[in-house]
């Protein structure tokens, strides 16, 4: 179980940012300057109960999040709020970095684990991927940032099993969705990116297609 103690470390180890540069700076002036991942008009961060009773005692920079509509009013009816809530941060001119979330500092990727379990990488969150400028763009994500989320997901998954089981069953449907798309599963690892194909427990291709091109960002809003 976790307790909000935890979030100390699992904080303090995982600070790197994915790129070099400020991926919000691409993004924003397509979002009347602010980064579609920092709107909760696009996406809505979640906080684990206890991650967000350290939140409140340690900044004032989150409260809980105010839906404003139906369709967030229907997010909000999907998640067990005994164990999730929800929040908000001020915006983006206000960011604490030191306090951000697990959903801020991880955001656009998940683990990615094969049918046994076997933790392999990293694979991109779809949820606004047609606006974030780190979607599939594997070439950009810093090697540090792969190194410290793998630590921080193995640390997490002992401290939280049931999480494991989530991703397991997420990757599942990652899997599937790329292959209806007749697309590649690119994972990200510490080694650079590779294709999805594994075998106990590793991957055996890597992936060597260049990224898309500065001029091809056009996300839809």
């Amino acid at each position: 179980m976790l307790k909000p103690d935890d979030f100390t470390v699992l904080y303090r180890e995982f600070q790197s940012a994915p790129a070099t540069f400020d991926c919000g700076k691409k993004c924003a002036p397509f979002n009347d300057g602010e980064p579609f991942c920092c709107d909760t008009g696009w996406v809505v961060p979640i906080a684990f109960k206890d991650e967000w009773k350290y939140l409140e005692k340690k900044t004032n920079l989150w409260h809980e999040f105010r839906p404003r509509n139906s369709d967030e009013f229907d997010l909000i009816d999907e998640i067990d709020e005994d164990e999730s809530v929800f929040i908000e941060c001020k915006g983006v001119k206000y960011c604490e970095r030191e306090n951000r979330s697990i959903s801020c500092r991880t955001f656009p990727f998940e683990p990615y684990l094969d049918t046994r379990g076997n933790l392999l990488g990293l694979v991109y969150n779809r949820v606004i991927e047609d606006k974030c400028y780190l979607v599939d763009r594997p070439q950009i994500v810093t090697k540090e940032f792969v190194r410290q989320y793998m630590r921080f997901i193995e640390k997490f998954f002992k401290m939280l099993p049931s999480e494991k089981e989530l991703y397991m069953e997420q990757s599942r449907i990652y899997r599937n969705l790329m292959s209806r798309r007749k697309k590649p599963l690119v994972v990200l690892t510490e080694k650079g990116p590779f294709e999805g194909a594994y075998r106990e427990g590793k991957l055996l291709r890597p992936w060597t297609k260049p990224d898309p091109s500065e001029s091809s960002y056009r996300p839809k809003v």
